[in-house]
């Protein structure tokens, strides 16, 4: 045992093992801290689904609902996944904690422990007590989570997108499975009062028929701003249900944007003075009528809400004095109507002098609330500050009068449109509304109502369709256009006024995406329509503009179209017949008086003129064909410089930054290459629409020319002894 002593404790050496009982620092020194699990790194960070499941202690059905109310949804970690748990669906710790307490999770609980006692009931066979625990189910409302996650009313108009696509979705399909007909009704009601609104105050700016369905684009004003708010509308055809949709997810989606929904409406309802949602019947004079499946007899739900929505605003402008007094005036001057001039010139001073006064009234109580501001402030500001905050603040004037004078056109636009109020306050959207003003469409029975009704509406144009609840029958003499989609008018149309205009559908959102009266030529029924640019490309961008799009600038410009131009081709043909009239006189006067010297003379002379003449352009010709040269060779020599100067600064660049300007380069000369492909495109199909004096297409000239030639190396074969034609085998 060597000098070990009995009794005594071996000493410990310093070879000693790692797990031994060595001192707290020195095993940190070697071996560093253990931690536990799940508390640092990314398995902290990110938690799988599984775990937050049981953390949480809910289903999965309930845990996707839960998400997608609260706006929580998966996060992929950046670099590698957290040990060995690639493929896994994780989730933030943050929103796991805030999934926590939130108060729907308790809810979803209660409705848990509700539902087995209304099962164990009806495993009784108590249908009647199970029918009336049913009517107790707890319920719950998302109000906090719109007003948690939408604090701004800018924010909820910015994600209004895909809530109003979803919405116009639910509106168009069947009442089957687990689509009930509530939620379809509800679905059509929150889209009317949308298009309701929209067409009231002119916001739709943007309209592109598409095969997914009408993609429109309204412009919202908040605080000054405004916002783009894009939708697509499903064409009205019958729609199957496809059977791999998971539809529970959609309607949880449903559920939440039908309260954000109902916020925006009731904000943007209040601007107007109209509280949301619309009453049934607004007032004892006119019912609003609704839908047949909502309890009413109107074929669409738009214009229910848009009937109703007038109503309300009438009422509302009842109790305004600005309002009523240039209603007032308005009526004084359409009851003196049968007065005669001077009448007319008096009563018009009387209402400018009250609505002077009306003005002079506001400015003089703003000007005494700006004193009693004044007085308010402290006594140490100095007045030149005071002065420039003055000369840079918004006058709060200016907003009253453009509110004024939005009231008095709604006044006027009420008495000489039937009643029906509109404020608009935007001037853009003014501007708008002005397109489609005096104009009167009708839709025939093949047209879908919907798109065509709200852009027509807020372009500031009145609307009919066949049907009982038109306010606009089909034999009146006011209809302007008659919207029809079909190759051939029906034989019932010759007996309808003549006044009107037959046109196609796609002219009004051509009009509206251009804001600009297109002539209707081109859009008459059973002519081959022009091509539908869509709003939202940027040419200057993309490097191509359209012809059909030149065409239009140029008419807004005032400039005239090549067809101008082929109509003035015959009245040079008049002229030279005239010519050649005047010929023919002149050499009859010789035959009956005129002494062939001066003949002899004047043909002289103007040979001389006309040799002096052609020298002239010959010599004009010479001079251009140099002025081309030059500037050919100066161009030439400029672009050589230009890419001499170009491979030195790319020689002196750095090797990331050369990669970068070749990258740069690369996209650069593809779009080009795509825009170049357009021009040759667009140059091919002009060329084969081009006819030549015989009225042969370049298509045409083409086919002969390739048959002639097929002829010629046919003939020179069969003249060596072999022939090209096939031969036809015998079986």
């Amino acid at each position: 045992m060597g000098n070990r002593v009995k009794g005594r404790v071996k000493k410990k050496s310093i070879k000693a093992a790692v797990h031994s009982g060595m001192a707290t620092h020195r095993k940190l020194s070697r071996m560093g801290k253990v931690r536990k699990k799940d508390h640092a790194g990314l398995d902290a960070t990110f938690i799988g689904r599984a775990k937050v499941l049981k953390k949480l202690q809910i289903s999965l059905k309930d845990f996707r609902r839960l998400c997608i109310l609260k706006g929580v949804y998966p996060r992929e970690p950046r670099g590698r996944a957290p040990r060995n748990k690639k493929g896994q669906v994780f989730y933030h710790a943050k929103d796991v904690k805030a999934l926590a307490h939130e108060p729907l999770l308790d809810k979803f609980r209660e409705f848990k422990s509700f539902m087995k006692k209304v099962r164990r009931s009806a495993n009784r066979n108590e249908k009647e007590e199970a029918r009336r625990k049913q009517t107790l189910a707890p319920k719950y409302t998302l109000h906090h989570l719109v007003r948690e996650r939408y604090p701004r009313f800018a924010d909820a108009l910015g994600d209004l997108d895909d809530a109003l696509c979803l919405v116009n979705l639910f509106a168009c399909l069947p009442s089957e499975g687990r689509i009930q007909t509530s939620i379809t009704r509800k679905a059509q009601h929150l889209a009317a009062s949308w298009g309701a609104y929209c067409a009231t105050t002119g916001s739709i700016t943007k309209s592109f028929i598409s095969v997914k369905g009408v993609y429109m684009e309204a412009e919202i004003m908040s605080m000054g701003q405004a916002i783009p708010v894009r939708w697509v509308t499903p064409h009205n055809f019958t729609q199957h249900v496809p059977q791999g949709v998971d539809f529970r997810v959609m309607l949880t989606f449903f559920e939440f944007y039908e309260t954000l929904l109902g916020f925006v409406l009731y904000k943007l309802y209040a601007e107007l003075g109209v509280r949301y949602p619309l009453p049934t019947v607004a007032s004892s004079d006119s019912v609003a009528t609704l839908h047949p499946t909502l309890g009413g007899k109107a074929s669409s739900v738009l214009a229910a809400n848009l009937n109703s929505l007038q109503i309300a605003l009438n009422d509302a402008s009842k109790g305004n004095s600005a309002a009523d007094a240039v209603k007032d005036a308005l009526q004084n001057e359409t009851n003196g109507a049968a007065l005669t001039d001077e009448n007319h010139q008096t009563i018009n001073a009387k209402s400018k002098k009250k609505q002077k006064q009306l003005m002079q009234s506001i400015d003089e109580a703003l000007k005494g609330v700006k004193q009693d501001e004044d007085d308010s402030e402290d006594d140490t500001d100095d007045e030149e500050g005071i002065d420039e905050d003055n000369e840079n603040a918004i006058p709060i004037a200016a907003p009253l009068r453009e509110a004024l004078e939005a009231i008095e056109d709604s006044a006027v636009s009420s008495n000489n449109e039937g009643g029906s109020i509109q404020i608009i306050t935007d001037p853009e959207a003014r501007k708008r509304h002005q397109l489609f003003h005096n104009l009167t469409f009708f839709l025939s029975r093949e047209i879908p109502r919907g798109y065509l009704e709200l852009i027509i509406l807020s372009y500031g144009g009145k609307v009919g369709w066949e049907g009982q609840d038109s306010p606009i029958a089909m034999e009146d003499s006011s209809i302007t256009h008659h919207i029809v989609d079909r190759p051939k008018l029906l034989p019932t149309y010759s007996k309808l006024p003549k006044s009107r205009e037959f046109i196609q559908p796609q002219w009004i959102l051509d009009c509206a995406n251009f804001n600009f009266v297109l002539p209707i030529q081109k859009y008459s029924v059973g002519a081959a329509l022009p091509p539908h640019l869509s709003p939202w490309v940027d040419d200057k961008e993309e490097g191509y503009v359209p012809k059909y799009k030149e065409e239009i600038e140029r008419l807004r410009n005032g400039e005239m179209l090549d067809v101008s131009d082929e109509e003035q081709e015959p009245t040079t043909d008049t002229v030279d017949d005239g010519d050649e009239s005047l010929g023919e006189n002149n050499e009859a006067e010789d035959e009956v008086g005129v002494d062939d010297d001066d003949n002899k003379v004047n043909n002289e002379s103007s040979e001389e003129e006309e040799d002096e003449e052609e020298e002239g352009e010959d010599e004009d010709e010479e001079e251009d064909d140099d002025d081309e040269e030059t500037e050919h060779k100066a161009l030439s020599k400029k672009r050589s410089e230009d890419d001499e100067a170009a491979h030195l600064a790319k020689a002196l660049m750095s090797k990331k930054a050369a990669r970068l300007y070749g990258r740069m380069q690369h996209g650069i000369a593809q779009k080009q290459a795509k825009v170049d492909n357009l021009h040759k495109k667009r140059r091919e199909i002009e060329s084969t629409r081009e006819k030549t004096k015989d009225g042969k297409t370049m298509t045409k000239l083409k086919v002969e020319r390739l048959k002639k030639e097929r002829k010629e190396t046919e003939d020179a074969y069969a003249e060596t002894g072999g022939s090209m034609k096939k031969k036809r085998r015998n079986n």
